[in-house]
């Protein structure tokens, strides 16, 4: 029940949170309620319970909203519930290179990888990570633990606990990898 009662506060909070930072955004840009309510096809009597707190939002209509208010959810979410969101672009990676995506606050390390035909990136892994290995573009084979196994855009290899992989490059490829602490 202890449980029940602190997930409804943090709803609260967090509608509460959201609720403000809208009705910011609506006077920054000197907008009235029923202006915002009217280009986000909902009543001006809900968003001001929005606005207020009142009640929860849901998806489809909180982006509506923020879409009326030229806000994003990256720039919403920022300042709820104590959370960090960040947006950002890929740059483009040149053959043979690797992206690092991640950074050392994060569980979870992403690397970006081009890999012309012919070539070859080793993941070694000490700590016994999960590895989940996804093509963006051509395919690879990829040596695990001594299985070989094939992926071509649309497949996931997901290991768990293996020391060295070998990914080689059938064509010209964009792998995805990603890595995290290893389950249980």
């Amino acid at each position: 029940m202890a449980q029940q009662g602190e997930a409804r506060d943090s709803f609260r909070r967090i509608s509460h949170e959201v609720g403000v930072r809208l009705a910011e955004r609506r006077n920054e840009l000197g907008k009235v309620l029923s202006d915002v309510a009217a280009e986000a096809e909902v009543s001006t009597s809900h968003l001001s319970d929005i606005e207020n707190g009142v009640c929860q939002v849901s998806l489809p209509v909180l982006l509506r909203i923020v879409r009326a208010l030229d806000l994003t959810v990256t720039e919403l979410l920022p300042r709820i519930g104590g959370h960090h969101v960040c947006g950002g672009t890929i740059a483009e990676v040149p053959a043979g290179d690797a992206l690092v995506l991640s950074h050392p606050e994060l569980e979870l390390g992403i690397e970006l990888v081009h890999l012309p035909a012919g070539a070859t990136h080793e993941i070694d892994n000490p700590p016994l990570e999960d590895v989940l290995v996804h093509p963006l573009e051509g395919d690879v084979r990829v040596v695990a633990d001594g299985a070989e196994v094939r992926l071509e855009v649309g497949d996931t290899l997901d290991t768990e606990r293996v020391g060295r992989q070998v990914i080689a490059a059938l064509s010209d490829s964009r792998v995805l990898i990603a890595r995290g602490p290893k389950r249980g």
